[in-house]
């Protein structure tokens, strides 16, 4: 059964998943904006960051989260579904975005699309994928790819994985 590749994606999925998910009241954790700045400051860039830190999910909140599809699997992407903010590492820094909270999973074959945008900061990032077969610890986010629009009007494309997880209560 080791060999078994859904075995593999399990395993890799959760061990993805402990380290881009941090118990509630870490320090060190990126929260989203306060509202009233939600459009305002530089992105948070720290020397040397090449990912998201590990992100904040309290018990029985649910979340999607992103890793590059390369072999180095950088944490990318994450959205508090529950909570209605999303982080978003993208052009050398963290962004904080607002989105609509949702409830409920997500059904195998529906597209999966979200797009991160704000004109003053000059960010237009999407990322779109496909709905996968669910897993033991929440549901794959297949042929997931990352666009990113740059200043330059050039577009950044990005391969990653995604999987859709809620952190169970107590």
């Amino acid at each position: 059964m080791a060999n078994n590749p859904v075995s593999v994606l399990v395993v890799a999925v959760a061990s993805g998943l402990a380290t881009a998910c941090a118990t509630s009241g870490a320090t060190g954790l990126l929260n989203p904006p306060a509202f009233n700045n939600a459009r305002e400051g530089e992105p948070v860039v720290q020397a040397g960051l090449t990912e998201l830190p590990p992100q904040d999910l309290v018990a029985g909140a649910c979340a999607t989260f992103f890793w590059s599809a390369d072999s180095r699997h950088r944490f990318l992407a994450f959205e508090n579904e529950t909570e209605g903010f999303a982080n978003v590492f993208a052009n050398g820094g963290v962004h904080g975005f607002y989105v609509p909270s949702r409830e409920g999973g997500y059904v195998a074959g529906d597209r999966y699309q979200r797009r991160y945008a704000d004109a003053e900061r000059d960010l237009d990032i999407e990322i779109a994928g496909r709905i996968g077969d669910p897993l033991p610890t929440g549901q794959r986010i297949e042929r997931v790819i990352m666009r990113v629009n740059q200043p330059n009007g050039q577009t950044m494309i990005i391969p990653m994985i995604g999987h859709y997880a809620c952190r169970q209560r107590g």
